[in-house]
């Protein structure tokens, strides 16, 4: 027991440090969602789940897309958008204290999101805990597949397709409380596209 403590221990010091290179396997089974294409519920929160609504809204006006575990009937999934970085943060503030009292935040959970460089959560992968991280040239362009961190030690992962210094642009962003236990394969769009993450 006490071995064991000290295992997970190590492995949180080592997440706060960083992220950490990890070869293959997982230790229980999740399930496992292939992402395709979105539908808009919402871009920067207003409605636009009528056909006509929709039709309005361009996909190059949608910067950041927020997945929901769910399909249509079409399987396109369900999603918010954000036309900015700016209008998403905002989102996740309000959201935020909206799921405080809905999350339980007893249980110890995962404390990090893992990132897989094949679908499926196959391959190597890296997990990081918190906090923004331009990746690696050795992981740029590289993450097939995730699985997020718990509601109960941070809110959201984000894929960011450009590094902060080439100014982030667009990206797709996965709230824990839906995605926690489930595996998010990446659409054709953002398979192998991301050069950054950010957990909050």
């Amino acid at each position: 027991m006490r071995v064991k403590l000290c295992l997970s221990a190590l492995c949180c010091l080592f997440a706060v440090m960083g992220f950490i290179p990890v070869s293959t396997g997982a230790a229980y089974a999740e399930k496992e969602y292939s992402i395709k294409s979105y539908h808009y519920l919402t871009v920067d929160g207003k409605d636009v789940n009528s056909q006509a609504k929709v039709n309005t809204v361009s996909d190059t006006d949608i910067k950041v897309t927020m997945v929901l575990p769910k399909q249509n009937k079409n399987g396109d999934w369900l999603a918010y958008g954000f036309t900015s970085r700016e209008a998403l943060n905002a989102f996740i503030e309000k959201d935020k204290q909206k799921l405080q009292n809905k999350v339980n935040m007893m249980g110890s959970g995962s404390c990090c999101t893992d990132f897989y460089e094949s679908k499926n959560k196959g391959g190597q992968y890296i997990y990081w805990r918190d906090g923004f991280k331009n990746l690696p040239s050795s992981w740029n362009d590289r993450i097939s597949s995730l699985s997020t961190a718990s509601p109960s030690s941070s809110y959201s992962t984000t894929l960011w397709e450009h590094t902060s210094s080439q100014g982030y642009g667009k990206g797709v962003s996965f709230r824990h409380s839906d995605w926690y236990g489930k595996t998010a394969n990446m659409a054709s769009d953002w398979d192998n596209k991301a050069s950054a993450i950010e957990i909050k």
